[in-house]
């Protein structure tokens, strides 16, 4: 076993790197975002990467919870970089980190950590072990750089949200009536989580889950699904728009997904604190 340590540099922004190599694990490298991460025994932390290359996985990260180890600063929640990984038994191993972005925006402003760790307990609950999918990999780290800007969180949380349904197959119907499918008349608009779309009136009674919303809803919804991220950045979405858009997308993937988050009650708790 060799050990290579590279010297310090930016520790916030790129960490140092070391390097554990065994001939009998084959190497491979990833691009990957670190979604959570727990203790193991005395010295050890077992994280949750999800990979551009290979999807979500589960390593350990051997020494990292020492204060002398280069690991340590590279495998906390939320991180960014490119990982070399051992492939083992059980859990693949990380032997090398090198951070792209550790997103110190972020992590100095409680309201934009907790709307990121939402996106990433989402990304977490909803990606499948192993399911490589590189659309929704960018669209996790697009959405961590846009938190780390001067943006409304909320927003970007929101905007999130809908381009992962659009990804997973269960984008909104928004421009018609999801059971009629005609297109919506004047006045009172609704939302059926569990049909995934907007109702009208006109085509029998409302659903029992039927939330009401107002007339800027689907449209604002529309405009957040599919815009880029400088357009996204430039428009501006009311906090009442915002407020009923987070109801209905709370239930819409609830109902697609097997319980509430706990990063979304936390996001929630701060609201009322405000």
């Amino acid at each position: 076993m060799t050990l290579v340590a590279v010297p310090d540099s930016d520790l916030l922004r790129r960490a140092p790197v070391i390097a554990i190599r065994r001939k009998d694990m084959p190497l491979y490298t990833a691009s990957a975002i670190i979604l959570r991460r727990v203790m193991f025994g005395e010295t050890d932390r077992i994280v949750t990467l999800f990979t551009r290359e290979r999807g979500k996985l589960t390593a350990i990260a051997k020494g990292s919870r020492k204060l002398i180890s280069r690991l340590s600063g590279a495998t906390e929640t939320l991180t960014y970089g490119r990982f070399q990984l051992a492939e083992g038994q059980n859990l693949d191993v990380i032997t090398q980190v090198e951070v792209k972005e550790s997103f110190p925006n972020i992590r100095g402003d409680i309201k934009r950590i907790a709307h990121a760790a939402y996106v990433a307990e989402l990304i977490d609950k909803l990606v499948e072990e192993r399911y490589a999918g590189p659309a929704t990999f960018d669209l996790l780290l697009s959405t961590l750089y846009l938190l780390e800007r001067p943006n409304d969180p909320a927003k970007i949380t929101r905007a999130f949200e809908l381009k992962l349904m659009r990804i997973a197959g269960y984008q909104p119907t928004l421009d018609k009536c999801v059971r009629c499918q005609r297109t919506l008349p004047t006045g009172s608009r609704y939302y059926s989580p569990w049909m995934g779309g907007v109702v009208c009136e006109e085509c029998g009674p409302l659903p029992e889950d039927a939330i009401e919303i107002s007339n800027d809803v689907p449209a604002s919804m529309q405009m957040l699904m599919s815009a880029d991220a400088p357009s996204l950045e430039r428009c501006e979405i009311s906090s009442l728009v915002l407020d009923q858009i987070a109801r209905v997308m709370r239930w819409h993937i609830r109902c697609r997904s097997d319980r509430d988050l706990k990063s979304l009650e936390f996001i929630q708790s701060l609201k009322v604190l405000e």
